[in-house]
C-alpha cells in the first residue's frame, strides 16, 4: 500500500509541474487531500442534506454557500446556480462505512493515473454533469464536475489537475 501512496504522490507532481506560475495550496478532510488553485474555492460543509454517502469533495473555481440551505435533495442546488458560464463544480461522495455487498466493485474501477472527462450526462443529482467512479486505498469515490457553458480549456485543465492532485488514505 505503501508504494500507492508514493506512486499517487509521483502522480500529483506530475500534474502539478505544468501549472505555470499559479499558486496552489493543499486542503485536508476525511483522509483525502486536494490541491487546488489559490484563486479557487473549497468547503468542507455539507451542501446537500444527505449523510450516505458522504461528501467529501466541494471544490469550485468560484465562492461555494456554507451550507446545504436551497439543496434540492442531493443535488447542491446553492452551488449548481451559483456556477458562472466560465466556471467548475467539483462536487464528490464517498460511499464510506459501506457493508461488503451494498456497492458493487466493479461499479468503481481503480482510480487512473490521470482523470479525463468523456461523457457529460444527466444524473440522479447533478443534471448535465461528468460523472466520475473510482476506488483508492480501499476507498469508494463518485465525482461529479460541472462545467459552465463557457468554460475555457483553462478552466478544464485545472478541474482535471485538481482532481490528479487527490490522495487517498488508506482508512
Amino acid at each position: 500500500m505503501e508504494l500507492m501512496r508514493v506512486v499517487a504522490l509521483f502522480a500529483a507532481a506530475l500534474a502539478l509541474a505544468g501549472c505555470g506560475g499559479s499558486r496552489w495550496r493543499t486542503r485536508h478532510g476525511r483522509g483525502v487531500s486536494v490541491r487546488i488553485p489559490h484563486s479557487w474555492h473549497a468547503t468542507g460543509a455539507r451542501l446537500t442534506p444527505v449523510t450516505w454517502p458522504v461528501q467529501f469533495l466541494a471544490v469550485a473555481s468560484y465562492p461555494l454557500p456554507g451550507g446545504d440551505r436551497g439543496a434540492d435533495g442531493c443535488e447542491p442546488k446553492a452551488a449548481v446556480d451559483r456556477l458562472p458560464a466560465n466556471g467548475a463544480l467539483l462536487f464528490g461522495w464517498e460511499y464510506a462505512g459501506t457493508v461488503e455487498g451494498t456497492i458493487r466493485k466493479a461499479d468503481f474501477p481503480p482510480r487512473p493515473r490521470t482523470f479525463r472527462l468523456l461523457h457529460r450526462g444527466r444524473y440522479e443529482c447533478l443534471d448535465h454533469s461528468y460523472l466520475l467512479r473510482f476506488r483508492a486505498a480501499g476507498r469508494y469515490f463518485q465525482v461529479h464536475v460541472l462545467l459552465g457553458r463557457r468554460a475555457s480549456g483553462r478552466t478544464r485543465r485545472l478541474a482535471l489537475r485538481v482532481l490528479d492532485s487527490l490522495v487517498v488514505r488508506q482508512r
